[in-house]
């Protein structure tokens, strides 16, 4: 199999230590600041800089994790923490801040920079709109099989990174704003709260329960019996998630990628890597495309072990897997370690399958299906897979010249570079024996505190003669460390001066006194035109007989001249792109666009050119730096939501933002639907019933507060908010600030309702609501 880089996560030393001894090429890790796992326990700078080191001595590369949203008064800071792990050698930066990577681009042009998944790059376009950017490497959104890795990775000629095992966003990454609106924990800045791990009813217009479940939760999922095709995909690097995970866990998945990329294939690798961390099992994500609700895990969001068997009624276990001391067992919600066993009215430490024992102490379970949460023996085990920093030795070849009256030579060469030792005292005469050849050997070829062993020793020049073997276990430490410390001193850099790249150019807004009314249904924009609403914005990719259309927009460019018409350009485009970008363009047949308005690079990228390009708001600027990194490709763009009323006033240039002053947020758009994947029956093999063309749903939460599921004509779903962000009696304060064009979104509002908040929108007055929120106007996030 072709080598390829096995990228392994690190969020303690003790499991970046478990990912080098089990054979990682590289690892990714989080240092204390702007890290999208806040909540891991990641790296000071001085563990940051010995954790660099050990891995270099290695030639283990590593990634650090720069990949947070940055608000103004943080972009500098990031800089200056961006120059220390330049310094110290690091030797790439996984980003997500457009702002961030612009400022790099100007201070640091030699700093490689990988995208992060959260830049939700999921087309060839996307892909080479951010390598031509300066970006030298795409971590591909999860949602893509491996036909368009390939087409990525082999056509294009991108390198590529994906994740092959791990916990799984239902959200595409990047695209998520639930956890941020409903509780103020960015995703975007690495506190998500996981709002999909908790249970939802989904419920129909009749506030009928259709489902109840943990129906945003998925399953981890794993390339493991794959890596064949995937290797063939032509991507760079396979990525392990698990940053948040125990030591063992980055032990097990690294130990049985390795193997498995090695040729070693092994039953035990799927085994071991369901006990130590699984969601009702694996799934293979979307690899082969859509599987419905075979991608979740309904039941149990937690780890939930692999099944071991029954607790009867009178507790007894009855087993179908042999259960020891110090094993994790559940039974539901209910979880406990095995503190003995009774078998047969002994007490044990280990029982067989097939063996009805009980539980020694006071813990008891619950009758029902028995699953092992914790394999004690398999722990043990992974945990002896490095019983020091050094277990793991690279080998090394060298040459000695061992010769009475001269100094003793240990010689060697190694990633092109020589080295050479000599002892401080002359080879003796032998007076009494001489040291054997054997004797020697064996002391070059001890392996001490270093990653490198001589595993091959060549005698140049070997006579007979005496010096003490500790003499020669000096030289051979002396030479060793020589080599780890070129290795380590060899990435470690300067930084560079006298730098004056050229910034992009910055194309001067598009339509400074913008109002925008985004439309969705053909009875809203019936209202708006009613209303003497003049710019409209229009989203022609929802599903339903009730939604505007690509024909429906054409009419109206057609027949209404003394309009200013944008089309919203989806998110996420796949193979459908190109396909959709003819149909953008087909609509200019019957009367120009104003302009296009998209978070898709990919659009960006091929309809720059030709059209006005406005960034929608899950484009996620956060800074005054991050709207430039676009420079001429976009003529405006929609402020970040996240941001607050300090922050908005705070930002520069705000001539070429747009605000939402109303609508119901995006909070997640999703290639798997909830809808299809419960009431629409659809599963591996089995298509969806389509109910979504008839009926309508919203998740409900355990607050009973409900978002409705919107879904589009691709298939993909849109996790709404369930109340309006209403900021129309702030309007004027907002203006005030120096922003000039606005916008609101109407998506699930009838005729009646759009009515009221378009005439609020147009003369600037207030629209009282029972139900509304204020978005992070206010509070802001973490």
């Amino acid at each position: 199999m072709k080598r390829i880089e096995l990228l392994a996560p690190a969020g303690s030393m003790e499991a970046l230590v478990m990912a080098v001894q089990n054979g990682a090429n590289a690892v990714y890790l989080g240092g204390t600041k702007f890290s999208a796992r806040a909540y891991a326990t990641n790296f000071t700078e001085k563990e940051l800089e010995d954790a660099v080191d050990y891995c270099h001595s290695y030639g283990v590369l590593v990634n650090i994790t720069l990949n947070t949203l940055l608000k103004d008064q943080e972009l500098e800071e990031a800089v200056s923490y961006a120059h220390f792990l330049y310094e110290i050698g690091v030797d790439a930066l996984i980003v997500q801040d457009t702002g961030l990577i612009l400022r790099l681009k100007e201070t640091l042009p030699d700093f490689e920079l990988h995208a992060s998944t959260q830049m939700t790059v999921h087309n060839g376009e996307g892909a080479l709109y951010f390598t031509e950017k300066g970006i030298q490497r795409i971590v591909l959104s999860r949602e893509l099989t491996f036909e368009e890795m390939r087409h990525i990775s082999k056509d294009l000629g991108v390198e590529t990174e994906v994740f092959v095992h791990g916990a799984l966003c239902i959200s595409y990454s990047g695209q998520c704003l639930m956890s941020s609106i409903l509780g103020g924990r960015s995703g975007n800045r690495g506190r998500c709260a996981q709002p999909c791990r908790l249970p939802y009813d989904l419920i129909d217009e009749q506030e009928i329960s259709r489902a109840k479940a943990y129906l945003m939760s998925p399953k981890d999922i794993t390339a493991i019996d794959d890596l064949e095709a995937l290797v063939d995909t032509g991507v760079s690097s396979l990525k392990i998630e698990g940053r948040m995970k125990r030591p063992e866990y980055v032990a097990a998945t690294v130990k049985s990628f390795r193997e498995a990329l090695d040729g070693e294939k092994s039953p035990t690798h799927r085994q071991n890597l369901l006990k130590v961390f699984n969601r009702e099992g694996l799934s293979d994500g979307w690899f082969f495309g859509k599987i419905g609700s075979d991608l979740m895990s309904f039941h149990y969001p937690k780890n939930t072990g692999v099944p071991i068997g029954t607790v009867k009624g009178d507790g007894a276990l009855a087993l179908t897997k042999p259960l020891r001391k110090g094993d994790g067992i559940r039974v539901g919600e209910k979880g406990l370690t095995v503190e003995g066993l009774r078998l047969k009215g002994q007490v044990v430490d280990v029982a067989e399958e097939g063996s009805l024992v009980s539980l020694l102490g006071r813990g008891k379970l619950p009758a029902g299906p028995l699953y092992k949460t914790y394999d004690a023996v398999l722990m043990e085990e992974l945990r002896r897979s490095h019983n020091g920093l050094y277990d793991r030795k690279i080998p090394l070849t060298a040459h000695l010249v061992f010769k009475p009256g001269h100094v003793a030579t240990l010689s060697l060469h190694h990633e092109g570079n020589t080295y050479e030792k000599s002892t401080s005292s002359l080879v003796e005469q032998a007076l009494k024996a001489p040291l054997l050849k054997e004797r020697v050997e064996e002391a070059l070829k001890k392996s001490g505190e270093n990653p490198f062993v001589i595993d091959t020793l060549h005698f140049d020049v070997f006579e007979e003669g005496f010096l003490p073997v500790k003499v020669l276990n000096e030289l051979r430490r002396l030479l060793l460390e020589e080599v780890v410390a070129k290795e380590i001193q060899s990435k470690k850099r300067p930084l560079p001066k006298g730098q004056t790249p050229k910034l992009p150019s910055i194309k001067a807004p598009s339509a400074t006194h913008l109002r925008l009314v985004a439309i969705s249904t053909k009875d809203q924009l019936k209202a708006a035109l009613c209303h003497g609403a003049k710019e409209l914005l229009f989203y022609p990719f929802y599903r339903g007989a009730e939604y505007v259309s690509f024909s429906d927009i054409k009419a109206l460019l057609a027949s209404k001249s003394d309009l200013k018409i944008y089309v919203k350009v989806s998110n996420i485009l796949r193979q459908e792109l190109h396909g959709v970008l003819t149909r953008v363009r087909n609509l200019e047949e019957a009367g120009p666009l104003a302009g296009i308005v998209t978070n898709n690079a990919g659009v960006i990228r091929a309809l720059s050119k030709d059209f006005t390009i406005i960034g929608d708001y899950k484009l996620n600027l956060m800074n005054s730096k991050a709207l430039d990194f676009y420079g001429e490709d976009l003529s405006m763009a929609m402020v970040s939501e996240e941001l607050n009323k300090k922050e908005l006033k705070a930002l520069t240039d705000k001539e070429r933002y747009i605000t939402l002053l109303y609508g119901r947020q995006e909070l997640m758009h999703s290639e798997y639907c909830p809808v299809g994947a419960t009431v629409g029956g659809m599963k591996k093999g089995t298509p969806c019933n389509e109910i979504c063309m008839t009926e309508h749903f919203r998740l409900k939460d355990r607050m009973g507060e409900t978002f409705p599921v919107m879904t589009d004509i691709f298939c993909r779903s849109y996790i709404m908010n369930g109340k309006p962000k209403n900021l129309l009696d702030t309007s004027k304060e907002i203006s005030a600030m120096g922003f000039t064009a606005h916008r609101i979104d109407l998506t699930t509002e009838t005729y009646e309702e759009a009515t009221r908040v378009v005439e609020a929108f147009l003369t600037e007055a207030p629209l009282p609501l029972e139900a509304f929120n204020r978005g992070h106007y206010k509070r802001g996030v973490e």
